[in-house]
């Protein structure tokens, strides 16, 4: 793919996410003016940058691991002076994992779990490449970068969602709000499936806001705590 095929694609999806079944509107009213926010699954950056936008004396904290889309997100949000991009993903724990790439139809479904039903639901969707990429928890992520207070979380992580905050309860008590991606059948093997995520966000104070479920196998939720 150019690099012109590959602006094209960045601001079509840009229109596409302007109606948002969640919007960042709502999202807002639970954050300061001025939030920290970690953005895993971040792709080319389309809602890194609107992200960038909506909070511009915040900054976002934004992961990607396939090394050419976060070549894109870099050059998606070069002039976004508050967006900083890591080439690694968030995971359970700090060293490396096997990363199942998606191409064919999309290639915004790579997850740190093989995939399974997921070729049912959507078959024009391929799963043939696996890479070793970078992984940390977000504790120790945290702790190296000397931040105290995660305002917002945004995952997109295709299933790998609660692996990743059961291995970051110390920077979940400082978190406000989060917008995760959710599962309703198990999509790729070992994924909790909402019900279960939900139940496990609720201990640690977290309330359903809004919910964004359009297809069978998932959707995306808007969880935050009581202001």
């Amino acid at each position: 793919m150019n690099i012109f095929q590959r602006v094209v694609n960045f601001w079509v999806r840009m229109k596409k996410n302007e109606k948002e079944a969640i919007p960042k509107s709502l999202i807002a009213t639970y954050l300061p003016a001025n939030p920290t926010i970690v953005e895993a699954g971040a792709h080319i950056g389309v809602d890194t940058v609107q992200m960038s936008k909506r909070w511009p004396r915040g900054t976002i904290h934004a992961f990607e691991p396939i090394p050419d889309l976060f070549s894109q997100l870099q050059s998606n949000t070069a002039k976004r002076k508050n967006v900083c991009c890591y080439p690694m993903a968030l995971g359970k724990e700090t060293g490396a994992a096997k990363m199942f790439v998606s191409s064919g139809r999309s290639d915004a479904s790579s997850s740190l779990f093989p995939p399974k039903a997921h070729v049912t639901y959507h078959p024009d969707i391929l799963f043939e490449t696996e890479i070793q990429v970078p992984t940390i928890t977000l504790d120790h992520w945290a702790a190296e970068q000397g931040i105290k207070k995660i305002d917002f979380l945004w995952l997109d992580l295709q299933g790998y969602e609660l692996a990743v905050l059961k291995a970051a309860t110390a920077v979940l008590a400082t978190v406000q709000a989060i917008y995760t991606e959710v599962n309703l059948d198990e999509t790729y093997a070992g994924v909790a499936l909402y019900p279960e995520l939900r139940q496990w966000l609720e201990v640690y104070g977290f309330k359903v806001i809004r919910e964004d479920l359009p297809w069978q196998d998932g959707g995306n939720v808007f969880f935050a705590k009581e202001r």
